[in-house]
């Protein structure tokens, strides 16, 4: 009788496949990111805090749902808890709207149109 083993290395792809030739990026795409990235470096960080507060201080803030909390269900004074997945989307809240203020200031810098929603 014949063995029948599983081997996950049979079923499994080649680990290349995914990973894209050194050749693949186009040359004039490489020398925007470049100019991005310059022009990023340039701008002045208290500009985008005041961004990212302004953003902050509107109705849809994230941070809403945290003060909204406290007030219901105060923590124990010098101990504030919440779960690290409310925690997580804060942070990634946070991170959308820098990126989208340090993005709207480089495209402001490069005269590019950027499109609305």
């Amino acid at each position: 009788m014949e063995s029948q083993q599983f081997s996950p290395a049979a079923y499994s792809s080649d680990p290349t496949y995914y990973t894209p030739d050194d050749d693949f990026e186009d040359e004039d795409d490489n020398m925007q990111w470049q100019e991005y990235c310059r022009i990023a470096s340039t701008i002045d960080r208290t500009r985008i805090l005041e961004v990212v507060l302004s953003d902050l201080d509107a109705d849809d803030s994230p941070l809403y749902e945290f003060i909204d909390d406290a007030i219901a269900t105060p923590h124990e004074p010098g101990r504030p808890k919440e779960s690290i997945t409310k925690l997580a989307r804060l942070g990634q809240s946070l991170l959308n709207l820098i990126a989208k203020a340090v993005d709207d200031q480089v495209n402001l810098r490069m005269g590019v149109e950027v499109p609305r929603d």
